[in-house]
C-alpha cells in the first residue's frame, strides 16, 4: 500500500493537485498527533495570492478504524 503521494487532478491545465498521506490509526490517537503530522508533512494554508493566484487549502482529516487519511488541495485559481 502506498502511504504518501501527490495526485494532479487536471493534468492538461495543471491547476489542481492533492497531496495525501495515509497512516495507521494507532499512530494518530488524538488531535495533537494529527497536528504534528500536518505540521511535518503539509504546507501552510493560504488564500490565493501572486500573479498566478496560487492557493493552499486546509488539511482534511478522514478516519476509519484502521487508517487515517490526510488530504490537502492546492492549485491556481482560474
Amino acid at each position: 500500500m502506498k502511504k504518501r503521494g501527490v495526485k494532479v487532478i487536471d493534468p492538461v491545465s495543471d491547476t489542481l493537485q492533492v497531496d495525501w498521506l495515509v497512516v495507521p490509526a494507532e499512530h494518530c490517537p488524538d488531535e495533537n498527533s494529527v497536528a504534528r503530522l500536518v505540521q511535518r508533512h503539509f504546507r501552510q494554508p493560504h488564500e490565493p495570492w501572486g500573479a498566478n493566484r496560487a492557493y493552499v487549502r486546509e488539511v482534511i482529516v478522514r478516519r476509519t478504524r484502521r487508517r487515517v487519511l490526510l488530504l490537502q488541495y492546492s492549485g491556481l485559481e482560474p
